[in-house]
């Protein structure tokens, strides 16, 4: 069973994970592999992707409107002054939860979290059961494509302090999925629930997605810092893992 390493990840930056990642060691029949990378960037994950937002665009839709009026709300409330920017004082006040200004932002979010996370379930449901599907298909991917090159033993990249980057063979793993695996099921089962390497995957997926987004605000707003989210947006929480349940076949 291959364990997910710890990454931060964003939809840009799937790529620049997968061409700068560790090196490996591949010219001794020794190499690495990033699992998550390989995961995250499989055509099929960005196919899954597509669907799901278009299946469940009405609910989608429903709760990102909900989100901006929210978010809408805590601005208002954390522009003290007026003057129509976030200062970071401003944005400190407001997530401190003792003060009145931070205690009427973490009302306003208890009020209107709850509705905004059910309608967002159902499509976090649906890209949990498809990463968990996928996630399977790493280990025979990685198997096959060590097999090809005759590589006897892959490392995780963290477990390498140097070696050529070229030598790294997450791509050629991402290669194999994408030829193997060109299309993944979102079609969740009633009683599923995902394992709990899943739901770390999922939940370090969407909070990058999340944070590229709060940064891309940033960046069109110049200085003043982003409101804060109230639910997380695209970070809102996976499913609940199976008690002590793992992914197999990885």
């Amino acid at each position: 069973m291959t364990k997910f390493t710890t990454i931060s990840l964003t939809a840009i930056a799937v790529a620049t994970l997968v061409a700068s990642g560790a090196a490996s060691a591949q010219t001794a029949g020794i190499a690495t592999a990033s699992p998550d990378a390989s995961i995250l960037s499989a055509k099929a994950f960005a196919a899954a992707n597509t669907q799901i937002s278009t299946t469940y665009k009405t609910q989608l839709d429903q709760a990102a409107a909900q989100d901006t009026a929210l978010n809408t709300q805590i601005r208002t409330l954390i522009d003290t002054n007026k003057d129509g920017q976030i200062s970071q004082a401003e944005l400190a006040t407001g997530q401190n939860a003792q003060s009145a200004i931070g205690a009427q932002v973490k009302a306003a979010q208890s009020k209107a979290s709850p509705a905004i996370d059910q309608l967002r379930q159902p499509a976090i449901k649906a890209q949990a059961y498809a990463l968990e599907m996928l996630s399977q298909k790493y280990e025979p991917a990685l198997q096959a494509v060590a097999k090809a090159k005759g590589i006897n033993i892959v490392l995780a990249p963290n477990a390498v302090q140097y070696a050529p980057p070229a030598t790294d063979i997450t791509e050629a793993v991402i290669a194999e999925i994408d030829r193997t695996t060109p299309s993944i099921s979102i079609a969740a089962p009633a009683n599923f629930q995902p394992s709990q390497d899943t739901v770390q995957l999922l939940n370090q997926y969407r909070q990058a997605v999340y944070i590229n987004e709060l940064r891309r605000q940033q960046a069109a707003q110049g200085t003043a810092a982003p409101t804060p989210s109230a639910t997380g947006g695209a970070a809102a929480p996976a499913p609940s893992p199976a008690k002590g349940k793992k992914n197999e076949g990885r």
